[in-house]
């Protein structure tokens, strides 16, 4: 019976290690004994998402897997993902995208085959907006209790001998017996201890009615004319965001005002032209000029001014933050001076 028992292991062997070296070589018989792709962990069966994190690594290093804002093409089997399955998936693709530098839009999840079966693409929207909401408003509710001070009132003489006390009313007494705390439950068992710790259950029944939610602490909505757009705090940053919102607004006065003012009171320091070619604005110098000209123009702005350093290259700044004086020798540092030291 041993040689019979190793006989059919060593059978057995035999043969994964020749299933293994078919498959190493490419040579499945039929799609059926091809090795099945898995989707990441946590993604649920079939949530497989265009890959764009070759950009995004150009960016800050590895990324997670991202939708190719280009060709964005339904996810298979997103059908059965839950809500909260899907919601993990759509969280993990705004880090992806906010590590690329570029906002999310809801719009991308129809696209994509992420809304939910029986929602439209709207209801599953609203859902996710609301989501976040609820999940700010839990979050400042517990950081206002951990910031409220705890206030103790004596509900009877303090320092006084108890014989020369006034007799306490009994209300007041109840008040001082011990309350049972709502983390145990009375035992009802013979021979038990009086108190009980009421500790999760192992009840797959009641286990699975309160499924984890996905963790959303990072992800910060911006509500614009006609939509909102998604980014992580943890991979861009609020200011980059502020200017990434107004640039998908196509509010480019606004957009101009904004940036001009910030860079003057935040660093401070004036906003060269130049950078208004970068991302996420993207203009050309000609819409530059005009963009100057229409803000000058409309008289609504009389704070700003420009100025000119000795290469030729053009700052904008806000007098309420910045001197002429102060602007034009911090614009002649940054273009001429700078380099010298360098």
């Amino acid at each position: 019976m041993a040689d019979e028992e190793a006989q059919r292991i060593r059978e057995e062997v035999i043969r994964a290690l020749a299933e293994e070296e078919a498959k190493g070589s490419g040579c499945a018989d039929s799609p059926d004994d091809a090795e099945p792709v898995r989707a990441p962990a946590g993604q649920g069966s079939g949530a497989s998402l265009p890959d764009d994190a070759d950009k995004a690594d150009e960016v800050q290093g590895d990324r997670e897997a991202a939708f190719d804002a280009g060709s964005l093409e339904p996810a298979p089997g997103t059908d059965a993902l839950t809500e909260q399955e899907m919601l993990a998936v759509i969280f993990e693709d705004v880090r992806a995208q906010s590590a690329a530098g570029r906002l999310v839009e809801p719009s991308r999840w129809a696209e994509a085959g992420l809304v939910p079966e029986g929602q439209t693409a709207e209801e599953w929207e609203m859902f996710v907006y609301e989501y976040l909401e609820e999940r700010e408003a839990e979050r400042a509710g517990r950081e206002a209790l951990e910031t409220t001070p705890v206030v103790r009132t004596a509900t009877r003489a303090v320092g006084v001998p108890r014989m020369l006390r006034p007799e306490e009313p009994e209300e007041v007494a109840a008040l001082e017996e011990p309350a049972v705390p709502d983390a145990y439950v009375e035992a009802e068992a013979p021979g038990e201890p009086r108190l009980a710790e009421a500790g999760p259950t192992d009840d797959p029944a009641v286990s699975d009615a309160a499924p984890a939610e996905p963790p959303c602490d990072d992800i910060v909505a911006l509500v614009g004319k006609h939509s909102y757009y998604l980014y992580s705090s943890e991979r861009m940053t609020d200011a980059y965001a502020r200017w990434s919102f107004l640039a998908s607004e196509d509010d480019r006065v606004l957009t101009f005002v904004e940036c001009v003012r910030d860079e003057s009171k935040k660093y401070p320091r004036p906003m060269e032209a130049a950078s208004l070619s970068n991302e996420p604005f993207g203009l050309s110098r000609e819409e530059i000029d005009e963009l100057w000209q229409t803000v000058r123009e409309s008289g609504a702005y009389p704070d700003l001014d420009t100025v000119t350093a000795s290469n030729g290259d053009v700052y904008y700044f806000s007098t309420e933050y910045l001197t002429p004086a102060y602007a034009a020798s911090l614009a002649e540092w940054n273009s001429v001076e700078r380099g010298m030291f360098l």
